[in-house]
């Protein structure tokens, strides 16, 4: 179990600077609002108030929809970055010609494979929380300022929104990773190249000998399709945002679908180790 921790605080070194990226990306982009809203403040242009605006919702929906709206740019920074850490996951040493000296080290392939895979995805996992947990604050102190805020639909929407991130990041993750182990060089960009050549495929072949393959592509959406909370029913949630809020968590997390996408994430790395295992080593 020490080795084990020992790569993992490895491969968190050497992914730090990629893990710190939508730290600062984010950063950047508080910097600029305080700029905008200085300017705003300075030129008389600021209005802090929601008091104006005909047919505002309930300060319950304000709260739950701010909240799931802000972590739009930082969970698909997080997709992206999740993507570049594990299509090289399984290639680096080959990149840096180390890898038959990590080979020979006494730790199990599992091992490494797992610290690499643990590191992209739950990595990337860990940044979000933290820019979610920073991004609530900022929208507690604002929405106290500007109208009411409510604690439990406010942690409810930043919390729905980061699992579903999470569930789309840990499928993407592991086909990408699935990838890394198959091809040395850009594996996401040819793993998606080949999954869409054989979609295209596919159709044709349906529509000329009137088949009835299955198309991998719609297959791996669906699987990605985390039941996202940005496709609301405003009327509804204006009417019951705590009953919304309740059959979305049996959507993202009590169904098996949750399961479905634990089950093959889990193959994907199995089968991804396997192959890293037994690949020829130059």
């Amino acid at each position: 179990m020490n080795k084990f921790k020992a790569l993992i605080i490895k491969d968190f070194q050497i992914s730090k600077k990629s893990l710190m990226i939508p730290i600062w990306i984010t950063a950047g982009f508080y910097l600029l609002i305080i700029l905008m809203s200085s300017i705003a403040y300075f030129t008389g242009h600021m209005n802090m108030s929601l008091d104006q605006i005909q047919g505002s919702p309930p300060s319950e929906t304000i709260n739950y929809i701010i909240n799931i709206a802000i972590m739009g740019l930082p969970g698909l920074i997080s997709l992206i970055f999740i993507i570049i850490l594990t299509q090289g996951a399984l290639n680096e040493n080959i990149r840096n010609n180390s890898e038959l000296f990590h080979r020979s080290q006494p730790v199990s392939i599992w091992y490494q494979s797992a610290s690499r895979y643990i590191v992209g995805i739950a990595g990337n996992w860990l940044v979000l929380f933290l820019i979610a947990l920073f991004n609530f604050i900022v929208v507690a102190i604002v929405l106290s300022i500007i109208d009411k805020f409510i604690f439990a639909t406010a942690f409810a929407g930043m919390a729905q929104s980061v699992v579903s991130f999470m569930k789309t990041g840990l499928i993407i993750g592991s086909l990408t990773f699935f990838c890394s182990a198959i091809f040395k060089d850009k594996a996401f960009l040819q793993g998606l190249a080949i999954i869409i050549g054989i979609q295209f495929l596919f159709i044709i072949m349906n529509a000329l000998l009137h088949w009835h393959l299955p198309l991998p592509l719609n297959y791996i959406i669906k699987l990605i399709n985390a039941a996202a909370p940005s496709s609301l029913d405003s009327e509804f949630v204006n009417e019951n945002v705590g009953l919304y809020i309740s059959e979305l968590w049996k959507r993202l997390v009590i169904n098996w679908k949750t399961l479905l996408q634990i089950g093959v994430s889990g193959v994907l790395f199995v089968a991804s180790t396997f192959i890293y295992k037994y690949r020829e080593i130059k």
